[in-house]
């Protein structure tokens, strides 16, 4: 096992409020967005007691590849704080924020354009729409997922999950065309899963899953595989949720209904001794069963396989401690060589700043037992700890920009809350 790097910020700045997310756009892959979320002190006019205030911003930065530094272009104030933000995986350009509000706000990057009577030369961000997700203004929404591609849900064309501290998480999806998406109230349609336990939801995260093909002769020029949704979901206490939905194929024709619900199950904390805060889909095996990269407030990242109907527990695979709060996990690279497949993960760790890590899962091949289940054996390394940050580190990133630089180097931006600190650096891989 090679040494582990610790590498050394490139570039510095500070921003003038805490970041609490961050993401860079598939669209233009030099530029990120980054959230942030202010906590204040008021006291109105009427109360002698002061109030917790909570403000934000979404922040245009633009990242030079070669000098690696960060100019900030744009700063967007907002009455509420941003708790999670995510391009859409259809449309590269359009972003959503979950808020303190209980909202979210879709905005879009306008990229130049050079037919236009007055192009301007960089990219701006601008708002599109707000939509309320929750009943109560008071309760946050914490994190967003959107549906993932693969999915098409009847006539609805997108779609996105909400969190809540309540314990609940919603699905909202749009019947629009599916070349102009409308995310307003009027065209969203909610479906409210109900707590299991009042308390946060961390996470949520879409997978699609592989359908089984009924016919056991089938054509091999047939490619059109079936999927139907699964929603996992973390909580505070450490529970693992899975929700599995009936196929597209299989719902209701109605184009204002999500499928139906099939199969709830939960690991009543089995596999984390403390919140479940991160949740990744690696790959399905249809009929057997999901595997999926967890993170948690103990610390440690985990492989956790969830199986099918009448196929067992679910089970950890392997785990790995990355001495901080594993608050999110990216996946930024994935080979796959004869039966072996390696993910490379970016890991927003805390209070122990930034990991680059390797999982790695060994396939057995056709007859060979030797301890190699149906989803292999999984092994997990720690490459690279930047630990430059002196508060927690929430949000980190990966540049993917054209060529992204050389195949065994990553250029990553990095951030943490309390100094408002983000770092641009370096680790080999």
């Amino acid at each position: 096992m090679a040494e582990i790097q610790t590498p050394h910020s490139l570039s510095t700045v500070f921003l003038d409020q805490p970041p609490s997310c961050l993401e860079f756009c598939p669209a233009a892959p030099d530029y990120l967005v980054i959230g942030t979320y202010l906590l204040s002190q008021s006291t109105p006019e009427d109360s002698s007691s002061p109030q917790q205030v909570k403000t934000g911003s979404i922040q245009l930065f633009k990242l030079d590849p070669e000098a690696c530094h960060l100019t900030q272009i744009q700063t967007l104030p907002l009455p509420h704080a941003v708790f999670d933000l995510h391009f859409s995986p259809r449309d590269p350009t359009l972003f959503a924020i979950a808020t303190s509000a209980a909202s979210v706000s879709f905005y879009r990057l306008e990229l130049p354009q050079s037919n236009s009577p007055s192009p301007s030369p960089t990219p701006l961000i601008t708002h599109q729409s707000t939509i309320t997700v929750h009943d109560d203004p008071a309760i946050p929404a914490l994190h967003l997922s959107w549906l993932p591609t693969p999915l098409t849900i009847q006539n609805q064309t997108d779609g996105f999950a909400i969190s809540f501290s309540t314990g609940e998480v919603s699905i909202f999806t749009t019947p629009t065309p599916k070349n102009n998406p409308s995310f307003t109230q009027e065209t969203l349609t909610p479906l409210t899963l109900p707590p299991q336990q009042e308390i946060e939801v961390w996470y949520t995260a879409f997978h699609a899953a592989p359908i089984p093909n009924p016919n056991p002769n089938p054509s091999p020029t047939t490619t059109d595989t079936k999927y139907s949704p699964l929603l996992f979901s973390g909580d505070d206490f450490g529970t693992l949720c899975t929700r599995e939905f009936s196929s597209e194929h299989d719902s209701p024709s109605s184009p204002s209904s999500f499928p139906a619900l099939t199969r709830e199950t939960n690991d009543r904390a089995r596999s984390h001794s403390a919140g479940v805060t991160a949740i990744l889909p690696l790959f399905s095996i249809a009929g057997e069963g999901t595997v999926v990269l967890t993170g948690s407030y103990d610390e440690v990242v985990r492989v956790y396989v969830h199986r099918v109907a009448g196929r067992g527990r679910g089970e950890v695979l392997a785990e790995m401690g990355l001495g901080g709060g594993v608050w999110r996990l990216e996946v930024v690279r994935v080979e796959e060589v004869g039966l072996e497949k390696r993910y490379l993960v970016l890991a927003s760790c805390m209070h122990a700043g930034t990991r680059v890590v390797r999982v790695r899962c060994v396939m057995g091949g056709e007859g060979e037992g030797e301890g190699k289940g149906v989803f292999g054996e999984w092994d997990v390394e720690v490459l690279a700890e930047f630990t430059e940050h002196e508060s927690m580190n929430y949000a980190s990133g990966v540049w993917e920009g054209e060529g992204k630089g050389k195949v065994e180097e990553l250029l990553c931006v990095s951030s943490s809350f309390y100094d408002k600190r983000v770092c641009v650096w370096k680790a080999c891989v």
